[in-house]
């Protein structure tokens, strides 16, 4: 009977130690953000600061005499910035940052091997071989003629997430010092207290 139980103790033991390594073993975390965006306004008579007499669009009246369609009075020019870290601890391979169509304008800090390519459908794949654990590289675009249209962004390993973030103070080292060492004392102070309940039941189920 005894050798029974503990052949079934040693399958549970092996079953659950089997399943837990699921939860051990380096895996790959994509984050990303966006990191900066910000929409400019630029009036048509700025594009070219030295010739502004030139640069000025011709009147109203004028452009209707000639025939010539209204030139925009200001341009609008985007720029914003995608953060993408691995916070995982493993090699992150074929990440692929994919848009509707392709940005006017992009680059990548630091400076990154990539290749691009179009899917049947017309969107853009911009794809990075590899990114190890803990790595990051930003995506800064540009766009003057098209707004980008973000779709989404995956690896070999599935699909990427987006990490909200917002901008915190950031303190002097001793006030994270203060912080750990309260934090220390309180997950101390309760397992000595707990250790204590658990000591006192089961004195009080000996008793028994």
């Amino acid at each position: 009977m005894d050798s029974l139980a503990g052949y079934i103790a040693t399958v549970c033991a092996s079953v659950a130690a089997t399943y837990l390594s699921q939860f051990l073993k380096p895996k790959v975390k994509i984050l990303y953000w966006l990191s900066h965006s910000f929409l400019y306004t630029i009036p048509a008579n700025q594009l070219n600061p030295a010739n502004s007499a030139q640069a000025l669009p011709p009147a109203p009246a004028q452009q209707a005499a000639a025939g010539q369609p209204a030139q925009p009075a200001s341009f609008l020019l985007l720029t914003h910035s995608v953060t993408i870290q691995n916070f995982g601890r493993d090699t992150a391979d074929w990440v692929e940052i994919v848009h509707r169509r392709r940005p006017d304008f992009f680059q990548l800090y630091p400076s990154l091997n990539y290749t691009e390519s179009t899917t049947p459908a017309g969107e853009h794949v911009l794809r990075i071989e590899s990114v190890a654990p803990k790595e990051f590289f930003v995506i800064q675009l540009l766009s003057h003629a098209h707004q980008p249209e973000f779709l989404y962004i995956r690896s070999t390993a599935g699909h990427a997430s987006p990490m909200p973030w917002m901008v915190v103070r950031k303190y002097p080292q001793w006030v994270y010092g203060l912080m750990w060492l309260l934090m220390l004392t309180g997950v101390g102070f309760g397992a000595y207290w707990l250790i204590k309940g658990a000591l006192f039941v089961f004195k009080g189920l000996g008793a028994l």
